[in-house]
């Protein structure tokens, strides 16, 4: 009798734990907004900076700030992200240059 009260009391206790772990998991949270996020893009100096300028084009000012890594000796590469820098500024007045890409 004690044995089957024990293992009862045993089994309620799991039941519970296991209750309180699927509310934990499972209950519904208010959505957290998304913040923006660094981008780190790498230019090489095979000529890619134009596919990759347009893949970049196609992102949301969330993925900001932008940071370049380009090879001293690309300077067409790093004009051509300048220049894309400083469109998409003119596009977004609220955007400062400075605030959005490292070289």
């Amino acid at each position: 009798m004690d044995g089957a009260l024990i293992l009862a009391a045993a089994g309620g206790a799991v039941a519970v734990l296991l209750l309180v772990r699927l509310w934990v998991v499972l209950r519904p949270r208010a959505p957290v907004p998304r913040r923006s996020l660094s981008l780190l893009v790498v230019a090489g100096s095979g000529g890619h900076t134009a596919e990759i300028l347009r893949l970049l084009e196609s992102l949301s000012d969330a993925y900001t700030p932008r940071h370049y890594v380009i090879a001293d000796s690309d300077e067409m590469s790093a004009r051509k992200i300048n220049s894309f820098e400083l469109n998409r500024a003119d596009r977004n007045p609220s955007d400062t240059v400075s605030d959005n890409f490292y070289f």
